[in-house]
């Protein structure tokens, strides 16, 4: 985070440091930054990583990445709900997982 605040950059950023430069951010308003880590999390997401994002995404009531994983997990729902992070998601917040997959019957 402090390489951030010196720079203004974000280079050769992995997925997870994102998330925790997301979170960070988060939590000292620093909102350029949140707004650079979400952006980047977005761009980033994928079968491995979409289940921890929504959890994210959710946990800081960031509700335009949430409609975005949602979207992506609803796309590749077969491939997501069989995933070991799908069973952690249900098993921790049976709540958010539900949320998501009723969004395929309200469209």
């Amino acid at each position: 985070m402090l390489l951030y605040m010196y720079t203004d950059s974000l280079e050769e950023l992995q997925w997870e440091t994102a998330s925790d430069l997301y979170v960070a951010a988060e939590k000292y308003q620093i909102m350029t930054l949140k707004d650079k880590c979400s952006s980047f999390l977005k761009s980033n997401l994928s079968l491995s990583n979409a289940c921890k994002i929504l959890l994210l995404s959710d946990l800081l009531q960031d509700k335009a990445l949430k409609s975005i994983v949602q979207g992506f997990i609803l796309k590749n729902d077969r491939s997501v709900i069989n995933s070991s992070d799908w069973g952690f998601l249900m098993k921790d917040n049976v709540n958010l997982a539900a949320e998501t997959m009723l969004l395929r019957y309200k469209e």
